[in-house]
C-alpha cells in the first residue's frame, strides 16, 4: 500500500475528486487513435478454469465499523450482488473494540462476538487480520490514524500469545472447529512500515512465530500466514525464517497498489507502465515463494484498489494464475482512517459510496461476478472470455487509457486516501468480436459500466452536488446510479459483434 509518506497533509477530499474524478485525469492525455480492434473468441475452446478469486475477499475499515447499520447493509450487499465471501480490517484488538477493559486481566470478546456474528449471520466470514496491539499489552505509545491503533510491540511476547491462544479457543468454541478452521488469520498490517509497526523487522518475526505457535497449539488446522507487508516485501524473508525456524505458515501475504515506489517493490530503478506494476509485483513474490522451502504456498493480495473499472477488469485479468485472493480494498466508504468524512462525495476508498451509494467500481465486480468459471480462448488484448456452467457464454471487455509516465493517483496513502480514479479522458474505441463456434443470429445482451452507464458522479452532478442530500435526493441518486439497462443485440451472419467502448469503460456481453 502506498502508505508512504505519514507527514503529507492529511487533509480531505476538494474539487475534482470529490467529484470522483482527480486533477491527474483532468489533464491526461488524449488517446486518438480509432483502429477498430478485431478479437476472436473460440467459443467451444476452454484455455483453463477461473476461480473467482478476486471474490473471496474484500477489505473494510476497522472492526468497530461493523458494529454500524449502514456497514452491515453494504456487506450484505457485496455478497449478493457481487459475491465477495470474506471480510479483512484492522484493528480487532484496538482499545475501542474492548478486548482489554481498563484494568481487566482477562481479554473480553463482547464486541468481536458482535462483529463476527453479524458477519456470520449474512453469510460472510472474517479475514482475521490480528491488529492492533491492546493498550494493556502494549510497551510504547505510539499509534496510527483517526482511532490510535497502537502500533508497537508487546512488552511481553508471551501477554501476546496467550491473547491469541485464548482468542482462538473462544472462536473455536463459538462457532466450531470446522468453521473456523476455513478462516485465515494474519499476523499484523504493513509491518515493513514505520507507522505500522514500530519494531524491527526480527520483532515482527517474534510475533509472527507467537501467533502461529498460539494458533496451532489450539488447533492444528487452524490457517496462518504473514507478512501482510507493503509494496510485496518480505516474503521471501518471512518464508526463510519460518524455514529456520520450523515456525507453521499456511498462506503468504502482501500488499501492492500500482503507485507503489518501484524501486522499492522490485529492487531496481525500473519504469514499469502504472498498469503493470501489479501483475509484475506479484509475479516477482511467486518467484520468492517457488525458491523458498514452501514452493507451494498459496498467494493472498490482501490489499489492492482502483477506481476505475478497464484498470479493475485489466488488473483480474493480469493476475489469473498469480495469487489465490486478490482482496479489493475496501467494500465500501464507510472508512474513517483519518477521521470523519467532511464530503458526501469524496475520493476515498469503498465499491459502495456514502450511504451506501453505487459507484463504478462496484458494478464492475458485478459484472465481473457474472463471468463463468471456465476461461475460453481468445486473442490477446482487452478481453476475458468463459463459459458459465450453464453453457451459456460472457465475456467481459474494455478500453484502458494508460495512465501517462510519471502520473501518479494517492492510492492507499493514508494521508490522502483517494483511490486510484475513474478518469474519462481519452478517446472510445471500436471493437469486432468474432464468435468462432457460435451459431449465426445468437442473442446477446449488452452492459456497460463507463462515464454514462452506472455513474454516480455523473447522477450527483445532475443533482446539482448538494453537500447534503436530502432523503428524498439519496433515493434518487440511488436509483440514477444503478447498473444500466443491458443492449439487446445479435450475431451477425459472420458470427460477429461491433461495438465502441468508451475511455476507461467496460462492456458485458452475454449469450444463451
Amino acid at each position: 500500500m502506498d502508505r508512504r509518506n505519514f507527514v503529507r497533509s492529511a487533509a480531505m477530499f476538494t474539487g475534482a475528486s470529490a467529484l470522483g474524478v482527480s486533477p491527474q485525469d483532468q489533464t491526461a492525455q488524449q488517446i486518438t487513435d480509432g483502429a477498430v480492434t478485431l478479437l476472436t473468441v473460440q467459443t467451444k475452446t476452454v484455455a483453463r478454469s477461473l476461480p473467482h478469486f478476486w471474490e473471496e475477499c474484500v477489505g473494510s475499515d476497522r472492526a468497530i465499523v461493523a458494529m454500524r447499520a449502514q456497514w452491515q447493509e453494504d456487506l450484505l450487499r457485496v455478497k449478493n450482488e457481487v459475491g465477495m465471501k470474506s471480510v479483512r480490517f484492522h484493528g480487532l484488538f484496538c482499545d475501542e473494540m474492548g478486548v482489554f477493559p481498563s484494568g481487566s486481566k482477562a481479554p473480553n470478546f463482547l464486541y468481536v462476538d458482535i462483529v463476527f456474528d453479524a458477519m456470520m449471520e449474512r453469510g460472510i466470514k472474517p479475514f482475521v487480520e490480528l491488529s492492533f496491539m491492546p493498550s494493556a499489552l502494549a510497551s510504547g505509545p505510539q499509534t496510527v490514524f483517526f482511532y490510535r491503533g497502537n502500533i508497537s510491540v508487546p512488552k511481553e511476547m508471551k501477554q501476546w500469545a496467550e491473547l491469541v491462544r485464548t482468542f482462538a479457543e473462544h472462536l473455536v468454541d463459538r462457532y466450531g472447529i470446522d468453521q473456523v478452521s476455513t478462516w485465515n488469520f494474519e499476523v499484523w498490517n504493513e509491518p515493513n512500515l514505520p507507522f505500522f509497526w514500530a519494531g524491527t523487522q526480527q520483532q515482527y518475526f517474534e510475533l509472527y512465530r507467537a501467533s502461529a505457535v498460539a494458533l496451532k497449539a489450539v488447533d492444528p488446522n487452524l490457517r496462518v500466514g504473514g507478512p501482510s507487508t507493503a509494496r510485496a516485501a518480505w516474503v521471501g524473508d518471512l518464508l526463510q525464517f519460518c524455514a529456520n525456524e520450523k515456525i507453521p505458515i499456511d498462506f503468504a501475504s502482501t500488499h501492492v497498489y500500482s503507485d507503489d515506489p518501484q524501486k522499492i517493490v522490485f529492487g531496481t530503478d525500473v519504469q514499469y507502465p502504472y498498469e503493470e506494476v501489479i501483475p509484475r509485483a506479484l509475479a516477482k513474490v511467486n518467484q520468492e515463494i517457488r525458491a523458498s522451502k514452501f514452493p507451494q504456498l498459496p498467494l493472498y493480495i490482501t490489499e489492492w484498489s482502483s477506481q476505475n473499472p478497464a484498470f479493475i477488469a485489466h488488473t483480474i485479468k493480469s493476475t489469473i494464475g498469480l495469487a489465490d485472493i486478490m482482496s479489493y480494498w475496501t467494500f465500501d466508504n464507510v472508512f474513517e482512517e483519518l477521521g470523519i468524512p467532511t464530503s458526501f462525495m469524496n475520493g476515498a476508498f469503498g465499491l459502495l459510496g456514502m450511504r451506501g451509494l453505487p459507484r463504478p467500481s462496484f458494478h464492475t465486480f458485478e459484472l465481473l461476478h457474472r463471468l463463468g468459471d471456465s476461461e475460453l480462448a481468445s486473442s490477446d488484448g482487452p478481453i476475458l472470455a468463459t463459459r458459465r456452467r450453464d453453457g451459456s457464454l460472457a465475456l467481459l471487455l474494455w478500453n484502458l487509457i494508460p495512465r501517462p509516465h510519471g502520473q501518479r493517483s494517492a492510492t492507499g496513502d493514508p494521508t490522502q486516501q483517494t483511490a486510484d480514479q475513474f478518469g474519462t479522458q481519452g478517446a472510445g474505441k471500436p471493437f469486432r468480436i468474432r464468435f468462432d463456434g457460435a451459431r449465426r443470429g445468437m442473442k446477446a445482451t449488452a452492459t456497460r459500466v463507463d462515464s454514462n452507464s452506472g455513474s454516480l458522479a455523473r447522477a450527483y452532478q445532475t443533482l446539482g452536488s448538494p453537500p447534503y442530500p436530502t432523503i428524498q435526493q439519496i433515493k434518487n441518486l440511488r436509483a440514477a446510479s444503478l447498473l444500466a439497462q443491458p443492449e439487446h443485440l445479435r450475431l451477425q451472419a459472420d458470427g460477429e459483434l461491433s461495438l465502441n467502448i468508451p475511455p476507461n469503460g467496460v462492456v458485458l456481453i452475454e449469450l444463451a
